[in-house]
């Protein structure tokens, strides 16, 4: 295997880059010291240019040198590609496919014994509303059918002992709709009480509204008959006396204001008991 690939001879680059570099040094220490200002800025530039313009040379053989040193390890790569790994990897393909599809049957009839576990055992505890997918039950190769059945089982019996707790809540129906949606037994009992409290507090507020309006009307009846039979007498003023009897409709602030402004004014009212 060692004789397929030989290497016959390494690339031979020969290079003077220790005297160029020198030679850089000297331009570089020469162009910092140079004081830059209006008289001397275009020398300033003109050192740039010269140094940028070596640079960007140096570069291009560079870049030269590399080419010619790469062109012969990408011939071999092309040809190392067409004839060995391309065939390599297209094999290897082929055989993962063929692996893949075995476990995956392997896997879907480890699957389809434990689903019949779960389906069975949940009919034993009467149990109509969960499905298999919701158990979350990780079958793989690896594992066992004991500890896949027991996930199963421990998954059935928690739900098993939800339903037991909820029987003994007040509004269990109502509480079983709510569990059926999220299978969290804690938070399906809080909602379900949490929204007969504030219900309750509603049929309260209603009660006291009602209690409040027949309060005011029974002291606006009561304020009613008092104006209905007012007293009739006669003064030393010149001016006649009138009694007059009338009902009056306005809200409670009102009325109040009315039997005030007749007490104001003098007007004599009998107040019936």
């Amino acid at each position: 295997m060692e004789e397929l690939i030989i290497v016959e001879q390494l690339p031979i680059i020969k290079e003077n880059l220790k005297k160029i570099s020198d030679e850089i040094d000297k331009k570089v220490e020469l162009a910092n010291s140079l004081a830059c200002t209006e008289d001397t800025v275009k020398d300033v530039k003109k050192a740039r240019a010269e140094m940028t313009k070596q640079f960007k040379e140096l570069e291009n053989r560079r870049k030269e040198v590399k080419d010619k040193v790469m062109k012969p390890y990408n011939d071999f790569e092309d040809i190392y590609k067409e004839y060995i790994s391309n065939k390599f990897n297209e094999a290897d393909k082929i055989l993962k496919n063929k692996i893949d599809v075995v476990e995956q049957e392997l896997k879907d009839r480890k699957e389809s014994e434990v689903k019949d576990y779960f389906e069975e055992y949940t009919k034993s505890k009467e149990i109509d509303f969960i499905t298999y997918n919701q158990a979350n039950i990780n079958v793989t190769l690896s594992a066992s059918m004991k500890s896949l059945k027991e996930q199963a089982k421990m998954f059935i019996d928690r739900i098993a002992e939800d339903m037991d707790l909820i029987k003994t809540q007040d509004y269990e129906d109502e509480i079983m709709l709510e569990y059926k949606k999220e299978l969290n037994v804690s938070r399906a009992i809080t909602e379900v009480n949490n929204r007969h409290k504030e219900l309750e507090q509603i049929n309260k507020q209603k009660e006291a509204k009602e209690e409040q309006k027949l309060t005011d009307e029974a002291m606006l009846n009561k304020i009613d008959e008092c104006l209905k039979t007012p007293k009739v007498e006669k003064t030393e003023e010149t001016e006649e006396l009138v009694t007059a009897t009338f009902k009056a409709t306005c809200l409670k602030s009102k009325m109040i204001k009315l039997v005030n402004f007749m007490k104001e004014e003098g007007i004599e009212y009998e107040q019936c008991k």
